[in-house]
């Protein structure tokens, strides 16, 4: 495979103990053939991150104020867990990635031109967080805890087991954050003569736990039985204040005010996977995986609006309504999927299946809240019914002739869908079925060919033809308000995005790793903002044209000294959004941006490490129709081993300066807004790790599950 080529060899030094125990030390940052591999556990300034936190200061990744995630400048990443889907996208994924706390994340492996064995969807590459494992015998594992200080106090637990012994392994950890985290974003826009100022404070009081527990049994020396379970639970309440000055556009003078709080008094949101699988391994080199999933998602919502209007005085109320919503959400995914390998002449042959159902319903209950009673807006609540069934299959073989080495494959797969929303008609009030149908079968061929010059010289050119499906959520017609001014809704007619990526990359070992992408999107879709009765505003899905993309990737990894090591990687992308979303609407948006990493880290003596990383994204476009303002920060931390090395104490401070903080504009189509906000991202952290039992390294497993990409697409 193509991308960020080895700039260093993935070699480590390692040290001799006593008991012949192996302790080795990798870099914060590898660079490999086909991936980045950033060591969470290594890092100092991981301490008290959760891996939407971490995710934001790997290199080549970017995540925008919507917790969109993009690798190398290309959205429509697949983010995995272990090598399993993370069940949800959006908002939800969000939340899933702030429950996972640095404690118990082992790696982040970016890799941004997977082969023909993994699903076609996520054209922008896979981030594998890989969590913990232990793989020692006997009885094992580590615990820590943590205070971070910013604008409030929080604090985070973590505990990871494993207990080895005989044909049997034992292995499963917990996590949990408790605290409140706060927002600050403005929204400003000019709209049919007036200006709307809208200002908001956003506190999650939320609390994420997540566990995983597992078992694997060898039925006989080639022959693996395993079960695995992850429950991830969010929990909590949260409010918004929402301000909201309305003036004349040409006189800027203050004709009145909107005051909007959402109260979300109850929030619960549980994702459960469950995971049957076998494996058989021979000495021949034949391989053959099976894995047998299930995944549930189950969302409990329940919110207030308040809305008050005020006169220009900002005292005199002229108005005031309230609504509850109830929103709950249930999805049911299944997997089955089997792959088999086995060396042939030089190489190996791959094959495999793979099928997926979806089963999703959404159910919206929005109430008026008069005096006396609430009643049930049967115009504004509805529910959307949604199956999606995906049947896969691939075939791929590689060979290695001399300094060459080809590898090809080719993965069929076919789509249907099934939609029905279930609401009242806002013209007539009757009882309306909206169906949505879709039914497709795609090839997605996979290329890649390689030359090592030498040791330490190697060439490589990749090609691959991807998808990214409509959300579920995009799909559900339905409009759901924010505020008075402004609204949510789906796009039941939005259509799968395709690309096409090609990839040349050269690796001088120890010196420099360098890619050239260009990659090409048909019916790139976004989340846009458009005008609505008079100063209202709707944001909505939609597909508005097409992208080029043209991305340089540079990333090395050097010892100016013993005591010093540092990685750095640098990525350029100029990116041409070429709209043609209606006849009013077309247009060429393009911008250069360049994103730049950089983790040092100082030995002070054989038992303290100091680390200072940062990162610095240029502006550059977001969405279909945003160009986005530059971002950056610094983070600095020390750790030093206690106990006889079994324990770290952990001191650091995140965004030193206060700096990540985003901004965009839209100035396009007569309609004009910005936005900017930041989160309380400084904050002093304190930590404390401790490992116990046996701490010798033994052999350990991977895992890969059958809902390697649908369930990702859960908002």
């Amino acid at each position: 495979m193509a991308g960020n080529a080895v700039a260093q060899t993935d070699s480590t030094p390692v040290r001799k103990l006593k008991e012949f125990s192996v302790t080795s030390r990798r870099n914060t940052i590898e660079i490999k053939n086909d991936k980045i591999v950033f060591n969470v556990s290594n890092s100092v300034n991981a301490l008290g991150s959760n891996a939407l936190d971490l995710l934001k200061r790997s290199p080549g990744v970017m995540v925008d104020p919507s917790n969109a995630i993009s690798l190398n400048g290309k959205a429509g990443v697949t983010v995995y867990i272990d090598g399993k889907p993370t069940y949800m996208q959006g908002d939800a994924l969000a939340a899933l990635l702030k429950s996972l706390q640095s404690a118990n994340i082992q790696a982040i492996e970016l890799m941004p031109n997977p082969s023909g064995k993994y699903d076609a969807a996520g054209s922008g590459g896979i981030i594998n967080i890989r969590l913990k494992k232990m793989t020692a015998a006997g009885y094992n594992g580590d615990v820590s805890a943590g205070l971070h200080f910013g604008e409030t106090p929080k604090t985070e637990a973590a505990i990871n087991m494993n207990y080895r012994t005989g044909k049997m392994n034992l292995f499963g950890n917990y996590n949990h954050y408790f605290g409140y985290r706060n927002m600050q974003y403005d929204f400003y826009r000019v709209q049919e003569g007036q200006i709307m100022d809208n200002r908001t404070r956003d506190t999650d009081k939320r609390n994420p736990v997540n566990f995983k527990l597992g078992m694997d049994y060898n039925l006989s020396k080639n022959s693996t039985l395993g079960f695995m379970m992850n429950a991830n639970l969010y929990m909590g309440p949260g409010i918004t204040y929402t301000t909201t000055y309305i003036s004349d556009s040409a006189t800027g003078k203050l004709q009145s005010m909107l005051n909007a709080n959402n109260d979300y008094y109850s929030q619960r949101q549980n994702w459960k996977n469950y995971n049957l699988n076998y494996q058989y391994k021979d000495t021949s080199g034949r391989i053959f995986t099976t894995d047998l999933d299930y995944g549930a998602y189950k969302a409990r919502i329940k919110n207030i609006l308040y809305n008050q209007f005020v006169a220009a005085d900002s005292v005199t109320e002229t108005g005031k309504y309230y609504l509850r919503t109830l929103n709950n959400s249930d999805i049911n995914i299944y997997g089955l999927k089997a792959d088999y390998e086995q060396p042939l002449g030089a190489g190996k042959v791959y094959g495999g299946v793979k099928a997926n159902t979806v089963e999703s319903s959404n159910q919206v209950l929005i109430y008026d809240v008069l005096p006396q009673e609430e009643v049930l807006n049967t115009l504004r609540s509805n529910r959307f019914k949604y199956r999606e069934s995906i049947y896969a299959a691939y075939l791929m073989a590689d060979q290695q002739w001399g300094k060459w080495k080809f590898s090809a494959s080719v993965r069929g797969e076919n789509t249907n869908t099934d939609g029905n929303l279930l609401s009242k008609s806002q013209l007539t009030g009757k009882d309306t079925t909206t169906t949505i149908q879709n039914h497709y079968f795609d090839l997605f061929p996979a290329v890649q060919l390689s030359w090592r010059l030498s040791e330490t010289h190697s060439f490589s050119l990749f090609y691959n033809r991807k998808i990214d499906r409509p959300n579920y959520a995009d799909l559900n017609p339905f409009e759901y308000q924010m505020d008075e001014l402004s609204y949510w809704k789906g796009n039941s007619f939005l259509r799968p995005q395709y690309v096409n990526s090609a990839t040349v990359g050269y690796n001088a070992a120890g010196i420099i790793a360098a890619t050239f992408s260009y990659s090409h999107t048909r019916d790139i879709s976004v989340q846009i903002t458009d005008s609505i009765a008079g100063n209202k505003m709707v944001i909505t899905p939609e597909n508005i044209g097409s992208q080029n993309l043209w991305s340089l990737n540079l990333s090395s990894g050097f010892k100016p000294f013993t005591w010093w090591q540092v990685t750095a990687n640098a990525n350029f992308f100029y990116k041409e959004n070429k709209i043609n979303f209606d006849p009013q609407r077309i247009a060429t948006i393009a911008r250069t941006t360049v994103a730049f990493n950089l983790q040092q880290v100082f030995d002070l003596d054989a038992k303290t490490q100091v680390e200072v990383s940062g990162f610095y994204n240029s502006p550059g476009i977001g969405g279909g129709f945003l160009r986005t303002g530059d971002v950056w920060q610094v983070n600095i931390g020390v750790q030093r081993k206690v106990l006889k090395d079994k324990g770290m104490v952990r001191v650091g401070i995140t965004d030193l300066f206060q700096t990540y903080r985003w901004y965009s504009i839209r100035d396009f189509d007569g309609m004009y807004y910005r936005n900017k906000g930041y989160e309380d991202s400084r904050q002093l952290k304190l930590g404390f790790s401790y490992r116990f039992g046996n701490l010798r390294l033994g052999a350990g497993r991977e895992r890969a599950s059958g809902l390697e990409n649908e369930a990702k697409r859960v908002k």
